[in-house]
């Protein structure tokens, strides 16, 4: 199964800027310093506090207004730039794919907003997207009828009591994520077409360093189980 489209267009765009892919399974801590402007921060216990003390010991002023909660991963984009954190306490695996997630929410959700901002509206409007100035009404009205938030970046950090995101935008975003994220670590054209789902997840793990549920996601999505047509399943139990 073919990536979508937007999802080929980011990963070669990535590759594109951070020269040929390391071996599998792959690292993206060097590969992510190069192509984009982000930094890697391994914090022990990771939550939003001490995310918070992080970015305020460095002087970076991006407010983080949630709730303390422990965390696996957080993007923080500024200017251009991003910091991703990690929980070094996780196993290797898990970090290896937080680390692609996050990444990917760079590449989709700030980096791409960004460029599409400036390439419609003009480079002035990063100012904007900043935090550095608010935007003009004529900038307004033209990202209104483009298409284009003009307003700046706002994270994806909300939850619910039980961990989902709260809103359908939310979760949408952490789905694209993860999507981006399965082809950056284990591109579908070079997983083996013969094999299951089964087969399949485990590759995913042993070969590509996915952690389990992670991999077990991916293979459902690259190997989804035929939905039995209810009609065919009526007929096949009144015989």
């Amino acid at each position: 199964m073919s990536p979508p489209v937007w999802v080929a267009e980011l990963a070669g765009r990535f590759w594109a800027a951070a020269g040929p892919p390391p071996p599998f399974p792959r690292d993206l801590a060097g590969p992510a310093t190069v192509a984009l402007m982000l930094r890697v921060a391994a914090l022990p216990a990771l939550s939003l506090d001490g995310v918070r003390g992080w970015l305020a010991r460095v002087g970076i002023p991006v407010p983080v207004g949630e709730p303390d909660r422990p965390l696996r991963g957080c993007l923080v984009g500024w200017a251009s730039a991003g910091v991703v954190f990690l929980d070094v306490d996780d196993p290797a695996a898990e970090r290896r794919f937080t680390l692609a997630h996050e990444v990917a929410h760079f590449l989709r959700d700030y980096d791409a907003v960004r460029r599409a901002a400036a390439r419609r509206l003009g480079p002035d409007i990063l100012a904007v997207l900043d935090g550095r100035r608010p935007a003009t009404p004529g900038e307004r009205v033209r990202g209104v009828l483009r298409d284009i938030p003009v307003a700046a970046h706002v994270h994806l950090l909300r939850r619910d009591d039980a961990g989902r995101p709260r809103s359908a935008a939310e979760q949408a975003a952490e789905a694209a994520a993860d999507r981006l994220a399965f082809e950056l670590l284990a591109p579908a054209d070079v997983l083996p077409a013969g094999d299951g789902p089964g087969p399949l997840t485990a590759r995913l793990e042993g070969a590509f360093g996915l952690p389990p549920a992670a991999a077990a996601a991916y293979a459902r999505l690259l190997r989804p189980v035929p939905r039995a047509d209810p009609l065919v399943e009526r007929l096949r139990k009144s015989r």
